[in-house]
């Protein structure tokens, strides 16, 4: 139990004497951090655009049931069919045209991410960005294409609609500049705590008498104080000399 308070005791006081140093490097650590996410990344932006997709309308129930059934199963395929080249190649085409896109297909596929809730019919179509005007304008470029198109592919899809367009979303979504700084700073805070503690243990500096004699088993000849090294300067111990010495000559201070 004494190890046990004695080894707390030494964190303590490590961190105590390397305060300075630790309270350095969380500081730089933030300061990297703000450096890096308002100059070196860039902002980026996303716009989503949502689409139903029907089967053909049918006035009977059980009919109307098992198409809706049948739509939740090929939700995935719908999926896959946006981000394919015979979608994303005219939505290329159509966007070239506003002149705020000139990538490839390729580049639209890397933009959009693709998702719907659990046994639902909407599907979100979400374009990522640098800037939120292409953002939104991909995503509303490939819902449309996607709309134009999908009843030649799939024979049974016949009721495509967009149920929301994408709009102007003029709110970065990375980077996230308040996660990014603390992490900057719990990152500085742990590096200077590390190299405190590497620096104490590595430090082999004699900090206490009984180190000599229980430690290394050796005898105590003697301790030598601190001085201040203030009171070594060489012009007062030559001044202190020189009164020593006419004090002796002349048998004492008058």
């Amino acid at each position: 139990m004494e190890d046990d308070v004695i080894s707390l005791g030494q964190v303590f006081n490590t961190l105590r004497k390397h305060i300075i140093m630790i309270i350095i490097f969380a500081f730089g650590g933030l300061l990297v951090s703000a450096g890096v996410t308002y100059f070196v990344m860039t902002p980026k932006y996303d716009s989503s655009a949502l689409i139903l997709v029907n089967q053909k309308d049918n006035t009977n129930v059980a009919t109307q049931y098992n198409a809706v059934q049948t739509d939740l199963q090929m939700i995935n395929t719908y999926k896959d069919i946006i981000t394919e080249p015979v979608i994303l190649d005219q939505a290329a085409k159509d966007l070239h045209k506003s002149g705020r896109f000139s990538g490839t297909a390729s580049d639209l596929k890397a933009a959009l991410t693709i998702s719907n809730n659990e046994n639902s019919q909407v599907v979100n179509v979400t374009a990522e960005a640098t800037s939120p005007y292409v953002a939104r304008d991909i995503a509303n470029a490939v819902t449309k294409v996607f709309q134009n198109k999908i009843t030649k592919i799939m024979a049974n899809a016949k009721n495509v609609s967009i149920i929301s367009a994408a709009k102007l979303q003029t709110n970065a979504v990375s980077p996230r500049k308040a996660i990014n700084l603390a992490v900057g700073l719990l990152a500085g805070l742990v590096l200077g705590i590390l190299l405190a503690f590497v620096r104490e243990l590595t430090d082999k500096t004699v900090k206490a008498p009984d180190f000599i004699t229980d430690t290394l088993g050796l005898p105590l000849l003697g301790t030598v104080y601190n001085i201040d090294s203030r009171d070594l300067k060489f012009g007062q111990a030559r001044s202190a000399h020189g009164k020593n010495a006419r004090r002796t000559r002349n048998g004492g201070e008058r």
